[in-house]
């Protein structure tokens, strides 16, 4: 994948779409697959909003449930046990505990019957998942083994716990990226830093946008266009003359530097808020949270936001004991909101919202916030997207395909026998870090070090993060910037407290990948 803004003016495109998070990359990959000739541009790195700033985890419609909504809930569980048929290599059976209480809804009877209920409309969740995903049944813990499991747990009322299971992605970052490269090889376009302006000045179908990193203007030919940018739906939709974008909120998560035990916490903070604990790499990650009021797009969270935030991830979690020097990562992203009774909320499901009624049908817009659903959601976008088109809507293949790279496979094995064709062993760290990164994939990623001047180098010594990687990143991957290394095409990033230094060392190597002839912006 080279990055190639020219090409999105050199061909009538089916459909544009403008934004390149999970629900934006996965409706490339859906239109492609149909046979459409799609771009997806986005205005900063592919992966780089939203889909960057989730909590890891992928699930199966419990709390859905529990709203008596039994579609949604059905609709997660598929979704669910698609991941693992199409990415079972990045994901894993994570266990989540929260407490049962004498309280009528939180009691271990309501549990029990709810979870009956939930296994019955789950019962075909292990349906062509491979062993080692399958997810078993929820079941009650004694309040001897909730308390052991989980240390400074509310107990006052405390009859036990309840315990389920659904899945976390072990390569989050990745995880976005074997989608896109699932629809570049599709036959999309995909193109980062390229800001979508307006509509185009000959009022012909498609629209304007701008190269980021040029200053260039682009003139893109489409017959429809899909609005799949959370943050700037607000700017677009002014820009085409429409009205009715969904307000933002703020959603939060912490990464906190305490270890953490191999399961997921659940409790309620003092705002009454449910939060929740997963391990992340040997730290906690808590989220999430999110403000009550609008914030404006493209703001970040302030320092008393953060604090406030902290304070309930304490409340919810006494044994963290974290102050903000604790804080290695915080993950920030803008949700579209959701008008409720109550005021200002995420919305229950996502959105796909044709703009014909105001007379510009050509333009669909694809609201969503939840990683779990955004395949389904992109496959509804795109359904509309052959309607407007007057094709006949040929079923998705998107939930049948294993991603790039993302399937089950003797990794270790081929990367081994790749190491030894390539000049000896390889350093355990690097070997198990290639593998868990790259899947399939490794072997080539290692044969690539091994012929560039880098070989076996790190990046910093105490990462197992080869130099060469930041290489395979620029001229393979369309990374641009330092931060695209760092946080999205490696693992160098994903425990947060990114020193100057490593920041300092991937510009270094980035400035001699281009001085070398790669260029990284044709």
């Amino acid at each position: 994948m080279q990055r190639d803004p020219a090409a999105l003016t050199h061909d009538t495109f089916d459909v544009l779409i403008v934004g390149g998070g999970s629900h934006g990359l996965f409706a490339a990959y859906d239109a492609a697959l149909r046979g459409l000739r799609v771009a997806v541009i986005d205005r900063g790195d592919l992966g780089g909003g939203l889909s960057a700033s989730h909590q890891r985890t992928l699930h199966g419609g419990l709390r859905a449930m529990q709203s008596g909504d039994l579609s949604k809930t059905r609709a997660q569980i598929r979704e669910r046990r698609t991941w693992a048929r199409i990415a079972p290599q990045l994901i894993r059976p994570l266990p989540f505990l929260f407490g049962t209480y004498r309280q009528l809804k939180r009691s271990r009877t309501a549990v029990r019957v709810g979870f009956a209920a939930y296994d019955y409309l789950a019962r075909h969740r292990n349906d062509g998942v491979t062993g080692e995903l399958h997810l078993p049944k929820g079941r009650l813990e004694s309040a001897a083994v909730t308390t052991r499991l989980f240390p400074e747990i509310n107990r006052t009322g405390l009859t036990g716990g309840a315990m389920w299971y659904d899945y976390q992605t072990t390569q989050a970052e990745r995880l976005t990226w074997c989608i896109a490269l699932a629809a570049d090889r599709a036959g999309a376009t995909l193109v980062n830093y390229v800001e979508a302006v307006g509509p185009r000045p000959d009022h012909a179908p498609g629209m304007t946008a701008r190269d980021v990193l040029t200053g260039a203007p682009l003139t893109i030919a489409a017959r429809t266009v899909v609005f799949s940018a959370a943050d700037g739906l607000g700017a677009l939709y002014a820009a085409f003359g429409l009205s009715g974008a969904p307000p933002l909120l703020r959603a939060m998560n912490l990464l906190i530097d305490r270890p953490a035990m191999d399961m997921a916490h659940v409790a309620a903070a003092s705002t009454g808020r449910m939060l929740t604990a997963v391990p992340w790499r040997g730290y906690v990650l808590v989220g999430t949270s999110q403000t009550a009021h609008a914030v404006p797009p493209g703001t970040r969270a302030t320092p008393e936001d953060i604090t406030a935030f902290l304070a309930e991830a304490n409340s919810a979690f006494p044994y963290l004991k974290a102050t903000t020097d604790d804080i290695r990562l915080v993950h920030d992203g803008l949700v579209p909101a959701a008008q409720t009774r109550r005021g200002l909320d995420l919305p229950r499901d996502f959105e796909v919202r044709s703009h014909a009624g105001v007379g510009k049908p050509e333009l669909i817009s694809l609201i969503g916030a939840k990683y779990t659903t955004a395949r389904l959601a992109a496959e509804k976008a795109i359904d509309a997207v052959c309607r407007q088109l007057g094709k006949a809507a040929t079923r998705s293949e998107t939930a049948d395909r294993p991603l790039p790279h993302a399937e089950v496979a003797d990794v270790e094995g081929h990367l081994i026998e790749a190491a030894r064709e390539t000049g000896g062993p390889l350093d355990p760290d690097v070997l198990r870090h290639l593998g868990a990164w790259y899947g399939t994939g490794a072997p080539g990623v290692l044969r690539y070090a091994r012929a560039s001047r880098w070989g076996d180098e790190r990046v910093i010594a105490s990462a197992p993060v080869l130099a060469a990687e930041a290489a395979y990143a620029c001229e393979r991957s369309m990374a641009i910037t330092a931060e695209d290394v760092i946080y999205r095409r490696t693992a160098l990033g994903g425990t947060g407290r990114v020193e100057r230094q490593l920041i300092d060392r991937v510009e270094s190597l980035l400035r001699g990948i281009v001085k070398s002839g790669i260029n990284s912006t044709n």
